[in-house]
């Protein structure tokens, strides 16, 4: 924060001191008017009787009362008018303005026809109501009246509409002894000033809004967004869970109905293992092993629920149950079968490939065993030796 110092482009530069000679003061005069005539601007609506509006400007910058806005600022206050947002206007010297309707500017004294109340400065300043008349002059109240050629500015704040009764002494203001400004009032507000040369150069306007309600609105927003985000990402993380876990379950499940089919001996062919496949019960073992026969007992099928007819060709089991040879064979037909069983008792019907598999089991069972009991008994003899 550099003190103000007027250079030759600017309208609110201090008068030259009066101790110049005659001849610099001619120069300067000249320097002057051609200056004017290029900064100078022509005289409207919002400038006051009698005065000239000047290029460059001042910019106010009213930050609120709300420390969330400027909560993160580094140091207080000259943090809070640098960067925070702020409800902004522009003001030239001798520009008689509307200010926005939430911009509350400080003011510490009080005067009457350029005359300084008596007991009314006021530290840390006052806000004045928002959406006041705002004049920027250079007269500056004394208790003896207006200082004349001074080469402060001075801020008036509550004038009427013409801005007439500032210009002639009568108001509230604030000095601006110092440039950039930036005030602390009583009610806890930031009121920010800085000054903009008009040449491009200078950014007075970093987050400006056009009221601080839009400001809150429009930060509302953004949370509401960040936390509609927020609840996407996490159903969008719970979705994928879900499946993942899903996925997981079903091949457990895949995997866990695949070793039984191994062990039932039901897997297929283009396993792709080297491991030879399980032998398949066909037709043809079943009508080698349950010749087809006729009944006299007048037995019930249990397979289609009818009687079976001594006209009727069946097929006796090893546990006596007689079925329909069709309704038999295709039970055990129907899916691939390593063993038969009956469909009513569930014994196992025994075929003659079986019995040569399992004497054959006993005899490599037997032979393993011998195996075995000799390298135990050759064990024993080296240790014994």
């Amino acid at each position: 924060w550099a003190r103000f110092v007027p250079s030759e482009h600017t309208v609110l530069a201090m008068a030259p001191s009066t101790r110049q000679s005659s001849v610099t003061r001619l120069f300067a005069a000249a320097c002057t008017l051609q200056w004017l005539q290029r900064a100078v601007i022509t005289v409207s609506a919002e400038a006051v009787s009698g005065k000239h509006l000047s290029k460059d400007y001042l910019t106010l910058r009213y930050h609120g009362l709300d420390s969330g806005r400027f909560g993160s600022a580094s140091n207080h206050p000259f943090g809070v008018c640098h960067s925070s947002p702020a409800t902004c206007m522009d003001l030239k010297l001798w520009e008689c303005k509307h200010s926005p309707g939430d911009m509350r500017v400080p003011y510490t004294s009080y005067a009457q026809l350029g005359v300084l109340g008596s007991g009314s400065i006021h530290n840390p300043p006052y806000e004045n109501m928002g959406g006041s008349r705002l004049l920027l002059a250079r007269d500056v109240p004394s208790p003896q009246g207006f200082l004349q050629g001074s080469s402060q500015l001075v801020l008036w704040s509550g004038c009427n509409a013409s801005c007439e009764d500032c210009t002639n002494g009568t108001g509230r203001f604030v000095l601006l002894q110092q440039l950039p400004k930036c005030i602390a009032t009583a009610p806890g507000g930031f009121f920010g000033i800085m000054y903009n040369d008009n040449l491009g150069q200078l950014n007075t306007h970093e987050n400006c809004w056009d009221s601080l309600e839009s400001f809150d609105l429009e930060t509302e927003k953004h949370v509401r967004v960040q936390l509609l985000l927020k609840y996407c990402a996490f159903g969008s993380v719970a979705v994928v869970s879900c499946a993942l876990v899903t996925l997981l379950v079903w091949y457990h499940c895949h995997l866990k109905r695949r070793r039984e089919q191994r062990r039932r001996g039901l897997l297929g062919v283009g396993t792709g293992s080297g491991a030879p496949l399980p032998r398949t019960i066909g037709k043809a073992t079943i009508e080698e092993h349950f010749p087809v026969s006729h009944s006299t007992e007048g037995n019930q099928c249990v397979v289609c629920l009818l009687n079976i007819e001594e006209r009727d060709r069946c097929r006796r089991l090893q546990c006596g149950h007689e079925f329909h040879a069709d309704c038999i064979t295709g039970w055990w037909t129907h899916e691939p079968r390593a063993g038969l069983e009956c469909p009513i008792c569930k014994q196992k019907q025994r075929l003659a490939e079986e019995d040569s598999e399992e004497l054959q089991e006993t005899g490599d069972a037997s032979n393993n065993a011998a195996a075995q009991g000799h390298s135990e008994a050759e064990a024993i003899v080296r240790e014994a030796i």
